[in-house]
């Protein structure tokens, strides 16, 4: 076994990454989509393949390739959670999309969520773009990807944080739906009232 110390700091971080980062968003998009991500399931298989190698074999390189696994799997955490809140966003406008969410905030809160959702929107695209390319280093893909997860993470808390908003713009337009139909069911009846007297 190496006894070298910086060879056990960096297993270590690997299991604290593992632990920290990578169990944590796992078990965010279980919950969220019902699934375990098989791309994300074969770079945690190759880590601990790796690890288990430099274990036994003393092998430097075995934990350098663990390593990069352990980044491709954060960076896949990454992309499968940008899709997931983009997803839930989809919903989100579909779900309210009878709703005046111009009123919620006074006015506010559309304006922040649009700008947000933009700014994530952008991030997430330009990411996939870069690496579509692939004229670009893991590391700048890895920060693009990991800049994208954190914009479409302050969209979603924002959206969970806006919860007495929403409800508030939801129920005032349920009662402005009422008095429209309460109004038109009003007038209708005058009109009937109307013609029944035009014609006694």
């Amino acid at each position: 076994m190496v006894n070298d110390t910086n060879l056990t700091e960096r297993e270590n971080k690997i299991y604290i990454q593992y632990q920290e980062v990578i169990a944590p968003l796992i078990a965010v998009l279980e919950v969220r989509d019902g699934n375990y991500p098989i791309e994300i399931f074969n770079e945690i298989r190759a880590i601990f393949t790796h690890l288990s190698r430099f274990k036994i074999q003393s092998s430097e390189q075995d934990l350098i390739s663990a390593e990069r696994h352990v980044k491709r799997a954060i960076l896949d955490c990454y992309k499968y959670m940008c899709v997931s809140i983009k997803e839930q966003m989809v919903r989100f406008r579909e779900e309210y999309r009878n709703v005046d969410l111009g009123i919620a905030d006074n006015g506010m809160f559309l304006v922040t969520l649009n700008r947000l959702q933009k700014e994530a929107d952008e991030s997430f695209v330009s990411a996939k773009k870069k690496e579509l390319v692939g004229e670009i280093s893991e590391e700048e893909l890895f920060g693009l990807f990991e800049t994208a997860y954190i914009k479409q993470k302050d969209l979603e808390d924002y959206l969970e944080n806006s919860e007495e908003a929403i409800l508030f713009a939801t129920s005032h337009s349920h009662k402005r739906d009422r008095i429209t139909m309460i109004s038109i069911t009003v007038t209708v009846i005058s009109i009937i009232f109307a013609i029944m007297g035009f014609l006694h």
